[in-house]
């Protein structure tokens, strides 16, 4: 089996269509960040941007689990217990948090489309901190949240979202990552998950803790309850992405863990990160033979790293002379 691995798109739409058109493959996985920006218009970004933060502080005082637009509807519903001030910027909010939706919503369609019209197979999604649920969109069919699919005799499972809170985007249609530590008490939805169906392949947005998961002068920041499930289980391959700047690929016993980076472009703390980056993988029966770092740019897609992933060892087959990433920095 050959997949087609991309994972944070960034609303890199003409860049998707290129590698639909100029690739061949089994099935396409998009591992989260589909969308970048909930607004084609930069000022309504920074209006709805400011709203948020705005309602955030107001709702510090607030010992009560609840989202800024729920919050909002209260002050609009019931103005004579709020501050003139808070009722005026509630309508804002909710004037602007539905525009974003609907923003939201018309790039999905227009995903479909590409999708629909472009891709020469199968293709399943995950959403991520920077999308609202695709439940509700029109790409509902292809997602991967907390659902599973089987092919070739292989089972895919999915958890998408991230456990922050993204600045721009309707916090309350986004898919919640529920894991938590209270109290020396531990939850984790996704690792629940993962045990339950006992997949071999994991498509996940957010990485495991300890696995591609690293941020410059920060540490891991990924999911202590997917690690503990890694821990226990031994799947083929674990995809994810989120964290652009811990690209590369791992092998620990069975599995294959790969973040190829970032799709689309984006702004960073670490400045702009160009992107066009996506991978290819093979797979014989259950285990990985071959995994390809390919980068699109100038609308040209160039292999720069080829793995080798069935030895207990990963080993370097080839490696362009023109690559951007360095063997040693991508093979860990």
């Amino acid at each position: 089996m050959r997949i087609i691995y991309l994972t944070d798109i960034h609303d890199g739409l003409r860049g998707l269509k290129e590698v639909l058109l100029g690739t061949e493959c089994d099935l396409y996985l998009f591992s989260g960040d589909i969308i970048y920006k909930a607004f084609f218009n930069p000022e309504r970004i920074i209006e709805f941007v400011t709203l948020q933060e705005d309602m955030y502080r107001i709702m510090d005082d607030i010992k009560e689990d609840i989202n800024p637009y729920d919050y909002a509807t209260r002050a609009v519903r019931f103005p004579e217990k709020y501050q003139p001030n808070v009722v005026e910027k509630s309508h804002d909010y909710r004037r602007l948090f539905h525009q974003a939706a609907k923003t939201m919503k018309e790039k999905y369609e227009l995903i479909e489309i590409i999708i629909q019209k472009y891709a020469k197979a199968p293709v399943w999604l995950l959403p991520g901190n920077y999308d609202i649920d695709l439940q509700y969109s029109a790409l509902y069919e292809r997602d991967l949240h907390r659902k599973t699919f089987d092919m070739e005799g292989l089972k895919f499972a999915g958890y998408g979202g991230a456990p922050v809170i993204t600045s721009g985007i309707p916090e309350k249609l986004a898919v919640k990552f529920h894991e938590y530590n209270r109290n020396g008490k531990n939850y984790s939805e996704p690792e629940d998950f993962f045990k339950e169906e006992n997949p071999d392949i994991v498509v996940i947005h957010n990485p495991a803790y300890g696995f591609l998961d690293k941020i410059p002068s920060f540490g891991h920041v990924g999911s202590q309850g997917i690690r503990r499930y890694l821990d226990d289980y031994t799947p083929s391959l674990v995809v994810s992405g989120h964290v652009h700047e811990d690209q590369g690929i791992v092998k620990k016993g069975k599995t294959v863990f790969l973040n190829p980076s970032n799709f689309g472009p984006v702004d960073s703390v670490f400045g702009f990160q160009p992107g066009g980056f996506f991978s290819e993988i093979e797979l014989e029966k259950d285990l990985v033979k071959k995994v390809k770092l390919n980068r699109l740019s100038d609308h040209s897609i160039r292999q720069l790293l080829e793995v080798d992933c069935s030895g207990d060892k990963l080993g370097l087959v080839h490696v362009s002379s023109d690559s951007e990433v360095s063997a040693e920095d991508f093979i860990r």
